[in-house]
C-alpha cells in the first residue's frame, strides 16, 4: 500500500504531474472506448480489430506487425525530434486534440457508412497518437516530478494507464450491447478532447524551447536525430536500457501469443477462460510488480540489479513452465512474465530519464518504440518460421532458454559499465 500512497501523493502535490497524468490516462482511456468501437467494422485475417495478442495463428500475427509497426517505426525518429525540440505541451495537445476532432466527425457520420480504408486510418491514428502521448509523457516525468521520485512516477504512469485504457475497452464492450459504435466512438472522442484540456494546463514539462516553427523544426530533423543516436551510443546507461528493454519486449510479444496458442488448443472457445489465464494472470503480476517497484528499490544496491532480477524472473518462468501445457501452468507463467516485465520496464525508463538530459529524452524514447517494434515484428517472424503445434510448449521453453542466455550477456554490458555498481537512487519521502 506505500507504493500507491506514494503515487497519489505525487498526483496531490505535483499540480504538472498531475496534469500530464491526466491528459495520458484520458488518451489511453479513449483508446479502450474507440479502439472497441472501430474494431467490429476491421475484420482482418478472420478476426476482428487488430489485436496482437489475440492472433490465432503465426500468419495472421505477423501480418497484423507488419500493418500497424511498419509505418509507425520510419515515423518514429522524427517524433523524437519533434518530442525533444517543440513545447511537449502543445503537442500533447495536439495528439488529444486532432484525434478528438477525426474520430468525432467519423462518429457524426456513422462509421458503417465510411469506407473501410477511412475506419482503418483513423485506428492508425488513435495508435499512432498514443504512442506520441506515451513518449512525450515518458520525456516529461522528470520536468513534472524531479529526479527522485522517477521510479513512483513510471509506476503510477504504466499501473494507470493499463487500467483506464482497460476501463475504456470494459464500458465501450457494454455499451456496444445496447447502442449503436457511433456514440460509443463520439463518447471516446470527448474524452480525447477532454485529454487534450488538461494537456494545456502543464505549465513545465521540460526545458525552454528554442523559438522555431514547427517547419523549421523539420527542416533540421537529420541533423537532430544523428545528434540523439550518437548521445545514446555515448551514454551507456541508456544504450543498455533501451537494449534491455528490446530483448525484454522480445521475450513478452513471443511468450504471450504463444500462450494464447495453447490456451486456445486447451480450451477450445472458452474465450473467457482463455482471457483470464493469458490477461488476468498478468495482470495481478502486473499489479504486484508496481507495487513492489519502489520498495525494491530501495533494496538493491543499483536499479541495473533490479532490472537484472526481474529479467530473470520473467525468462525463468517462461524456460521452466513453458513446455508444460496445462491451465495451471500457463497462469503461473503468464504471472511471472506480467510481473518480471512491470517491474523492469519501470526501473528502466527511471534509467533512461536519469542518464539523459532533457533535449534528448523524446529521442531516447522514440528508440524505446522503435525497439517495441522491432521486437513484435521479430517475434511474429520466429513463430511464422518455427511454430508447429507439435512443438509449442517446448517451443516457448526454448525462447525462455534463449532469452536467459541474452539477459547474461546484457548483465556482462552492465558490470563493464559500471551500472551493477553505483548506488541507486533513493526516492525522497
Amino acid at each position: 500500500m506505500n507504493a500507491v500512497k506514494r503515487g497519489l501523493a505525487l498526483i496531490l502535490k505535483k499540480p504538472d504531474f498531475r496534469n500530464l497524468m491526466s491528459a495520458q490516462l484520458l488518451a489511453q482511456a479513449g483508446d479502450g472506448i474507440v479502439q472497441t468501437a472501430l474494431a467490429k467494422f476491421i475484420v482482418f485475417g478472420g478476426q476482428e480489430g487488430f489485436d496482437l495478442e489475440g492472433a490465432r495463428d503465426p500468419q495472421e500475427l505477423l501480418r497484423i506487425a507488419l500493418y500497424l509497426f511498419v509505418p509507425y517505426t520510419i515515423l518514429s525518429p522524427f517524433l523524437g525530434v519533434v518530442i525533444d525540440r517543440w513545447d511537449r505541451r502543445r503537442l500533447l495537445w495536439l495528439a488529444n486534440g486532432l484525434r478528438a476532432v477525426v474520430i468525432l466527425l467519423i462518429g457524426l457520420v456513422t462509421i458503417d457508412r465510411l469506407p473501410d480504408f477511412v475506419v482503418f486510418l483513423a485506428f492508425l491514428l488513435t495508435l499512432t497518437s498514443t504512442r506520441i502521448v506515451l513518449a512525450t509523457k515518458a520525456a516529461a516525468i522528470p520536468a513534472t516530478v524531479g529526479e527522485t521520485d522517477l521510479v513512483d512516477a513510471n509506476a503510477v504512469s504504466q499501473l494507470g494507464g493499463a487500467l483506464f485504457q482497460l476501463g475504456g475497452a470494459g464500458v465501450a464492450f457494454v455499451a456496444a450491447e445496447y447502442v449503436e459504435p457511433d456514440p460509443i466512438a463520439i463518447a471516446g472522442a470527448l474524452v480525447y478532447g477532454i485529454g487534450a484540456i488538461f494537456a494545456l494546463k502543464i505549465r513545465h514539462a521540460g526545458e525552454a524551447r528554442a523559438k522555431l516553427t514547427f517547419g523549421q523544426e523539420l527542416g533540421r530533423v537529420v541533423g537532430n536525430i544523428a545528434d540523439g543516436l550518437r548521445e545514446v551510443g555515448r551514454t551507456p546507461k541508456a544504450g543498455a536500457a533501451i537494449t534491455t528493454y528490446f530483448w525484454l519486449r522480445l521475450l513478452w510479444s513471443f511468450s504471450i501469443v504463444s500462450i494464447g496458442f495453447v490456451a486456445r488448443e486447451l480450451l477450445g472457445n472458452e474465450e473467457m477462460t482463455i482471457l483470464v489465464i493469458t490477461g488476468g494472470a498478468g495482470a495481478i503480476g502486473a499489479v504486484l510488480g508496481f507495487v513492489l517497484a519502489p520498495r525494491l528499490v530501495e533494496r538493491v544496491k543499483t536499479t541495473g540489479t533490479l532490472v537484472l532480477g526481474a529479467s530473470l524472473v520473467a525468462g525463468a518462468a517462461i524456460m521452466v513452465f513453458g513446455a508444460i501445457e496445462m491451465n495451471v501452468a500457463l497462469a503461473i507463467m503468464t504471472f511471472w512474465l506480467g510481473f518480471g516485465f512491470f517491474l523492469a520496464k519501470i526501473t528502466l525508463d527511471s534509467m533512461v530519464q536519469e542518464a539523459l538530459g532533457d533535449d534528448f529524452r523524446g529521442r531516447a524514447f522514440s528508440l524505446y518504440d522503435i525497439a517495441y517494434n522491432l521486437a513484435w515484428v521479430i517475434a511474429a517472424g520466429g513463430l511464422k518460421v518455427f511454430y508447429s503445434p507439435d512443438i509449442q510448449g517446448l517451443l516457448i521453453a526454448a525462447m525462455g532458454a534463449v532469452f536467459l542466455v541474452g539477459v547474461a550477456g546484457i548483465a556482462a554490458w552492465y558490470r563493464n559499465a559500471g551500472l551493477l555498481s553505483a548506488v541507486a537512487p533513493r526516492s525522497v519521502r
